[in-house]
């Protein structure tokens, strides 16, 4: 990030800081560090114990991925503290850095200290900003503005399309003339092994130049015709995909974006969106071979774990959680019983369970409407499962008072 950049981002964020009285951090991506902070703003990232700590790639996590959702990201690291990212671009429209606000409590505080037991980090807990979902939701979107105005460039692709379309238009330019030089001339297949090799060295600058190149001679060999261009295009997604995964990036995260790319090539409707597409599928395909897995798989967790709480009395399916946090099924299960080691119908009814011990204990509502009440499909059900977590069925819970004998 440019030292001028760098000072106005810092001075936007003090005054966000102030104003909303959570604390922001700012992030240069490019250096991969966080700018001007100290210990004490990291005191929660010292006390995470999750096996695979690393407190830049949280920070780095949150401003990769808002750069990826247009501008903004609301997100958990793994102690389940909650951040909000916006990114910060410069003015080709790449990104450069964020500002991440946080942490800070979303939802009810008790949910939260629960499952903390050091006295001492849950007393910082206790003392944090404590947000509702909607509140968290206008934070991130002030704060996103805040983040456009201290870099002067709009958020999502806007402002990266005048210029990679500069870049693509020289390119197709030179590659032209070179046809026409030359009649002979044929599609460099060592271009694309090339192209590989910077990705997976993750240089950013040498695969742009490079996959210029190729776009400007993949539009030519196709005769600028929409649908050729567009199988050319999905097999340069298929090899970038590959280099991706020689440099690290997690596969099962890979091969679920490339099912989700197969589509919206489809309907790409310009040349013009083609080019600039695929230039920002492989930036994100570089960043995903950092090592963010131990973020993001905590942030999907904890997001389901949300979800999961906010629609306990529903009929809760697979598709429809995987849906919520944009994975598959397979990829979501495996990686929920990873973190959490559970299975996550074991949490769903544990939930559940939790929340009919407080209807069970409060007020004289029939066994059926619990069970009805808490997400259960019948009351026989309810009972089964209600025994295996408690030890007793929910009319002796609900006759002793809630007294389990130990």
């Amino acid at each position: 990030m440019q030292k001028e950049l760098q000072e106005r981002v810092l001075q936007c964020a003090r005054h966000f800081e102030n104003l909303c009285g959570v604390q922001c951090v700012v992030v240069d991506t490019r250096e991969e560090r966080l700018v001007e902070t100290c210990e004490e703003r990291l005191f929660f990232c010292g006390q995470c114990r999750h096996e695979r700590r690393d407190i830049i790639n949280t920070y780095l996590y949150g401003a990769s991925e808002a750069y990826r959702w247009n501008g903004s990201y609301v997100y958990y690291c793994p102690m389940g503290l909650v951040f909000a990212a916006s990114s910060i671009s410069c003015e080709q429209g790449e990104l450069c850095g964020a500002i991440v606000a946080g942490p800070l409590v979303m939802g009810p505080l008790e949910d939260n200290l629960a499952d903390i037991p050091d006295d001492a980090v849950r007393e910082r807990t206790a003392g944090l900003p404590n947000f509702s979902t909607a509140r968290v939701n206008d934070l991130v979107a002030v704060l996103s503005s805040v983040a456009a105005h201290a870099c002067g460039v709009p958020h999502g692709k806007v402002g990266s399309f005048i210029y990679e379309q500069e870049e693509i238009l020289k390119t197709l330019y030179n590659v032209q003339t070179l046809y026409r030089r030359d009649e002979g001339h044929s599609y460099p297949i060592e271009y694309e092994r090339q192209l590989q090799q910077f990705i997976r060295q993750r240089d950013k600058d040498g695969s742009k130049l490079l996959l210029n190149q190729l776009l400007g001679q993949v539009f030519l060999a196709s005769e600028f015709d929409l649908e050729q261009s567009k199988a050319r295009i999905m097999e340069l997604v298929v090899l970038l995909s590959r280099a991706a995964i020689d440099a690290g990036a997690d596969i099962n995260e890979i091969f679920c974006c490339n099912t989700s790319y197969i589509r919206a090539i489809e309907q790409m409707d310009s040349m013009e969106d083609l080019s600039v597409w695929i230039t920002g599928i492989m930036h994100r395909f570089i960043s995903y071979s950092f090592d963010f897995s131990q973020v993001k798989h905590s942030d999907v967790v904890f997001k389901v774990m949300e979800y999961v709480k906010n629609n306990y009395d529903k009929k809760l399916t697979l598709d429809e959680i995987a849906g919520s946090v944009y994975l598959s099924k397979s990829y979501l299960s495996s990686i929920f019983r990873e973190e959490s080691g559970y299975h996550l119908s074991h949490y769903i009814n544990k939930v559940r369970v939790e929340k009919s011990k407080m209807m069970l204990l409060d007020g004289n509502a029939r066994l059926i409407d619990i069970a009805n009440l808490c997400g259960f499909e019948d009351q026989s059900y309810f009972t089964k499962v209600f025994k295996r977590f408690v030890g007793m069925s929910p009319k002796a819970f609900r006759d002793s008072r809630g007294e389990i004998d130990k």
